[in-house]
């Protein structure tokens, strides 16, 4: 009995709820410059680098857990918008990413905490860059590697609605492999590894 109690007390606390839908919006901040490496021997490029691009990642996860395993998973899905301008160049970036999730919650009860993670499975995305208002470059990507490690600290601040709000923060791991350029240029790699960070809202049920 002694060692069942010792056991349960430092098991992970975990509640009752079977499936989680949430909607995440936030900024991933890349270690490199993207654009900056596109243009980097390319003769084309003349003008003035705009700064590196700011991407708000908007995104949806979906979970699933057993009864009183703390061990959540699902599936991940990224979206991002960016785009950045200097004196006399424009760069517009639009990328997507569908990944595995796993979470392990060392607390779930009200707050939940712990560490979460996703592997890509699906990649695509595209970068075009304008010099004096004319397109100079326009790569294109279907594949890529993609990982994340995080932690998410969550709650659930309603009793009768169960709504969950929290943050999640990490580090990213997205390539984008073999982009080819519709204009010509020679077919690079697209690197947006980074750190993270992102704010998620949705139901716990």
């Amino acid at each position: 009995m002694k060692k069942l109690l010792i056991a349960l007390m430092f098991a992970p606390l975990t509640s009752m709820a079977l499936f989680e839908a949430r909607a995440t919006f936030g900024p991933s901040v890349p270690s490199g410059d993207p654009v900056g490496n596109l243009c980097s021997g390319n003769a084309a490029c003349t003008g003035t680098l705009p700064g590196k691009l700011a991407l708000p990642f908007t995104g949806a996860d979906v979970m699933v857990k057993l009864p009183l395993i703390p061990f959540g998973f699902g599936l991940r899905y990224e979206k991002l918008n960016a785009s950045g301008s200097s004196s006399n160049m424009d760069a517009t970036a639009n990328f997507t990413r569908t990944a595995i999730l796993l979470n392990y919650r060392l607390i779930d009860t009200i707050l939940h905490v712990g560490p979460i993670a996703s592997y890509g499975i699906s990649h695509s995305g595209s970068i075009s860059v304008s010099q004096s208002g004319t397109k100079i470059l326009d790569y294109s990507a279907s594949t890529g590697t993609s990982y994340s490690l995080g932690v998410e600290v969550g709650v659930k601040p309603l009793i009768v609605v169960p709504l969950t709000i929290g943050i999640e923060g990490g580090i990213n791991q997205f390539k984008y492999t073999n982009a080819t350029d519709s204009l010509g240029s020679a077919a690079k790699d697209i690197d947006l590894s980074g750190n993270y960070l992102k704010i998620f809202l949705g139901l716990d049920i």
